[in-house]
């Protein structure tokens, strides 16, 4: 990586829905102390008051789940209690390039460079429509949401701390959510092997549908499954233009389970070659 150069090449589309299988928490600012408040709000979207599923919160999750499956060294402090992966060297970053190579990483780090920008862009996530109007006319504690009471006890005097938690009931639909994967190449890349770091993508997916997304997961928040799948490429051509699409079809694409990797990965070098 000795030059810093970079060609795009296109961009992927994944689109899909989220269908909440429990509530969610994704938590947000209280809007002011008050009494009988809710001690962890949801964010929402301060223009419709509807609950969001921000970009930044379900990409750190997919990363974090990829850190952890393939053993990624956490080499950056963000703060005192959290550490991240960022490559430090160019065997680091080949290494673990199906995470500093599609989530980002910094331009420079303890001396060596990475010669393209991030990849991989998540949009916000708003409510389905049809999900929004359903949730609106339910008889919910809140506009959209619902109250859930958890409680600590202590283990000697059996005495309870308890605390209100706002989600987004269980059925809730998002979408589309719209992930976009941008196939920079930089020097010593080449387009179809920065492409097929995608699947990849896919794979993270997966996880988040074996793990969960927003907080407490532990607890029984968070299950998400993905439906109504949809894939496609918009391909920069030789003269620089941008916009020649190329659509991936496959029969069915109701849920994850459907999409054959192999299938996909030959569409990838097909598409990139």
């Amino acid at each position: 990586m000795s030059e810093r150069v970079v060609n795009l090449y296109g961009r992927i589309f994944l689109r899909t829905e989220l269908e909440m299988v429990t509530g969610l928490h994704i938590g947000g600012a209280a809007a002011g102390l008050e009494i009988g408040g809710v001690d962890k709000p949801v964010i929402r979207n301060a223009r419709t008051n509807q609950p969001y599923i921000p970009g930044s919160s379900l990409k750190g999750k997919l990363r974090s789940l990829m850190e952890k499956a393939y053993g990624a060294p956490q080499t950056f402090s963000v703060n005192r209690d959290v550490f991240v992966h960022l490559p430090e060297s160019e065997e680091q970053y080949a290494r673990y390039q199906m995470i500093g190579g599609i989530f980002g990483t910094l331009p420079e780090r303890k001396g060596f460079r990475v010669s393209s920008p991030t990849r991989l862009a998540v949009r916000d996530v708003q409510l389905e429509p049809n999900s929004a109007a359903e949730l609106k006319l339910m008889r919910a504690d809140l506009p959209f949401t619902e109250i859930k009471w958890e409680a600590a006890i202590d283990r000697v005097t059996s005495a309870a701390a308890p605390r209100q938690i706002e989600r987004v009931p269980a059925g809730a639909v998002f979408g589309p959510a719209e992930l976009v994967f941008s196939v920079y190449v930089g020097a010593d890349e080449q387009p179809t092997e920065v492409a097929q770091l995608f699947a990849y993508v896919v794979e993270a997916l997966g996880h988040l549908q074996d793990d969960y997304l927003g907080g407490m997961g532990s607890r029984g928040n968070g299950q998400v499954r993905l439906r109504n799948l949809a894939l496609f490429a918009k391909l920069v051509g030789a003269d620089g233009a941008y916009g020649d699409k190329k659509a991936y079809v496959q029969e069915s694409l109701t849920d994850l389970a459907a999409l054959d990797r192999a299938q996909l990965k030959q569409w990838l070098i097909n598409t990139f070659k």
